[in-house]
């Protein structure tokens, strides 16, 4: 199953920039972290909606490492050194196990797909509870839904 696990991880749009530093965050985490994920459900790979990504207002901009990033390499760097994957690899799913109804029906999935969501009206500035859920055929839908990343 990992074995198009890259392929299925990368964009399918973006330029060439955008993509490499997709290949850096799955290297760097998601690679690893789905194997946590796969502990609880063997059959379940962790992906991200790179269109969600792309779609963020480009005229977003915040101070990280000391310099200046626009809303795109922000939230690489985020997702790329932050514990955002291995919580959803791994905590996450654990919480949804406690309850013997929802570990049922989290065992029936085959993809948890995190999509990255502006909310200029969120006043939280580490977007603390703010996550959606939903469910789409075999699809476990993660929603972040901040101001900042």
């Amino acid at each position: 199953m990992l074995l198009n696990y890259e392929e299925e991880f990368l964009p399918k749009t973006g330029g060439l920039s955008f993509k490499k530093q997709v290949r850096e965050v799955f290297t760097a985490r998601a690679k690893d972290k789905v194997k946590d994920l796969q502990k609880i459900n063997p059959n379940m790979i962790f992906l991200i909606d790179w269109d969600s990504v792309l779609t963020l207002p480009s005229d977003l901009k915040w101070k990280a490492r000391k310099e200046e990033l626009g809303v795109i390499d922000n939230v690489i760097l985020y997702l790329k050194f932050s514990r955002k994957i291995g919580y959803l690899c791994s905590e996450l799913p654990t919480e949804f196990c406690k309850d013997p109804d929802c570990k049922e029906a989290f065992m029936g999935l085959k993809k948890m797909i995190l999509h990255i969501k502006h909310n200029p009206n969120d006043d939280q500035s580490n977007g603390f509870n703010s996550h959606q859920f939903s469910v789409a055929g075999e699809e476990l839908h993660v929603k972040r839904l901040t101001n900042c990343f």
